[in-house]
């Protein structure tokens, strides 16, 4: 079942990834520096709101997610997410009016924190379900509607509000799969007790989270303001290009590996369970370091060839920084966070990302204005790593 599980996740992600640096490498020929960094400013808030509202459900469900209580629990997560991204989505549509904020930039914030809120959740219940076929179908097809929905768009209207209109579409479309393998559950009832146990496991994610989301999106937030979105779209381009790459062995690891010792440990199983997860941390460790080495090396050759030099010209200096954070960024979210699972320590959490956030912005702060993309990117690799 491990290795099964794992080759498939691992097929699927790498699949998707190679249709997200497809998707990049085609977005930024219909679209030029200042209206990619656009878009990178939008996701940016989206990653943020998406971190303070929705998030933590997915963890806190598979938190507490048993079996035999499947139909209350995903019952009561989906339409807990589903009320959570209503309100949410008022807020946002009075803040565009009482802020410059813009109608067209909240209507694509909302799109996107809808449409990613949507397919996490789904591909969630099905990881927790163990039905890997229809969470890797799911990655496969979040990667070619994102393609070929941006770039229909981007053909006829190219514009960073267009694109991320195009992208929320596309996590819509990519979680029918996990969506109909939940059918049998069409009639299930929510639970009040569900509800509670969903808030009491994932209420100090909720901060947590929102301060990830924060420290992930420092360094662009202040990229902006400070230099501008023609310096952030190439900074954000390269950074997605390289974040999609170490997320493949990340995500593959803790989709297969982790869940497999979390149901070890539910059953009791605790030594097969501390063997997987230590299988789990030599495979991070490994895929981290492979990846870093490769960008290092690589990685200026490779960013030419798929950006042109229009982008790739800004983003030299910034790669071996970039490379490093993702080093870290991998071992500490696909490993080390996991453990929250496995001793009922949700609080270690918050913590932690109260730590990066401070560290990120503190340095971001004092390079940005100073070194520009090169600073943020200094910044993030010095936050993770701490």
């Amino acid at each position: 079942m491990k290795i099964s599980s794992t080759a498939l996740y691992f097929g699927s992600r790498t699949a998707a990834a190679l249709g997200n640096l497809i998707s990049v490498a085609v977005f930024t020929h219909f679209i030029g520096p200042e209206e990619y960094g656009a878009y990178v400013l939008v996701f940016a808030w989206v990653i943020i709101v998406y971190g303070f509202t929705t998030q933590w459900m997915k963890f806190a469900y598979f938190g507490v997610y048993r079996a035999a209580q499947a139909g209350a629990l995903i019952a009561t997560y989906g339409r807990l997410a589903l009320g959570v991204v209503a309100v949410a989505s008022a807020a946002i549509a009075v803040t565009a009016m009482l802020t410059p904020m813009g109608g067209a930039f909240a209507a694509a914030l909302v799109a996107l924190f809808a449409g990613m809120t949507i397919y996490e959740a789904a591909t969630e219940i099905s990881r927790t379900r163990l039905q890997a076929g229809a969470v890797a179908l799911c990655m496969v097809l979040r990667a070619a509607f994102v393609l070929a929905l941006g770039a229909a768009t981007l053909s006829v209207w190219p514009s960073a509000i267009a694109l991320a209109l195009a992208v929320a579409a596309g996590h819509l479309l990519a979680a029918v799969p996990s969506l109909i393998s939940l059918r049998g559950f069409a009639r299930a009832q929510p639970s009040r007790e569900e509800a509670r146990g969903l808030v009491r496991y994932g209420w100090p994610l909720i901060f947590s989270f929102g301060i990830t989301a924060l420290g992930f999106t420092t360094d662009r937030l202040i990229i902006a303001y400070f230099a501008g979105n023609a310096v952030l779209g190439p900074y954000g381009v390269v950074a997605d290009l390289m974040r999609q790459s170490f997320m493949v062995a990340g995500e593959s690891i803790a989709l297969a590996l982790v869940t497999i010792a979390k149901q070890q440990a539910d059953e009791g199983r605790r030594a097969q369970s501390d063997a997987t997860m230590r299988l789990a941390f030599r495979a991070c460790v490994t895929a981290a370091a492979f990846g870093a080495a490769f960008f290092i090396i690589f990685g200026e050759k490779l960013v030419a060839i798929l950006l042109g030099e229009g982008f790739a010209q800004p983003a030299y200096e910034i790669i071996p920084w970039i490379a490093c954070a993702f080093f870290f960024m991998t071992i500490r979210v696909f490993y080390f966070s996991q453990v929250i699972y496995f001793i009922d320590a949700t609080v270690i959490d918050p913590i932690v990302n109260v730590f990066f956030v401070v560290v990120s912005v503190v340095i971001a702060l004092v390079l940005v204005p100073r070194a520009g993309a090169a600073g943020g990117a200094a910044a993030l690799a010095i936050a993770h790593a701490g």
